[in-house]
């Protein structure tokens, strides 16, 4: 009687399955770049600067990446900027304030970032990191 129920039990079950891990299709791949702003002002900064690897030994070119650099070097408000790049599907991850310092060494002069450091010989940057998904 008991294997009976048990048999019967059994014959009601459907089939399961394990589950399989990602594809690599199905994970996401995204593309960095840094907005870099030097400014001591909020509404008027220095220069800006689109840094999307283009310096790295063997970057390829990209021009839509450089038309992009471009136009925001053109830009002279923050805002236009974020949302310039919010416009083309980048998406804003941090953003740091860091204070940078020329100072002599024995070695020579040397640009020197100092994240606590608030003088009237330093140059204020912020950083904004950002990514967007390739499709």
């Amino acid at each position: 009687m008991k294997w009976f129920l048990l048999a019967a039990g059994l014959l009601g079950t459907t089939a399961t399955y394990a589950q399989t891990a990602p594809t690599t299709e199905a994970v996401a791949t995204y593309r960095y770049c840094a907005l870099i702003v030097s400014d001591r002002y909020f509404n008027a900064p220095d220069r800006p600067y689109l840094d999307y690897g283009q310096a790295a030994p063997g970057a390829v070119a990209d021009p839509e990446m450089a038309e992009m650099a471009k136009n925001i070097s053109q830009s002279r408000s923050i805002i236009d900027m974020l949302n310039y790049l919010g416009r083309h599907r980048w998406e804003l991850l941090t953003v740091t304030p860091v204070s940078t310092e020329l100072r002599s060494t024995s070695t020579g002069t040397q640009n020197v970032a100092n994240a606590y450091t608030l003088s009237s010989t330093a140059t204020y940057e912020t950083r904004y990191v950002f990514r967007r998904r390739i499709p």
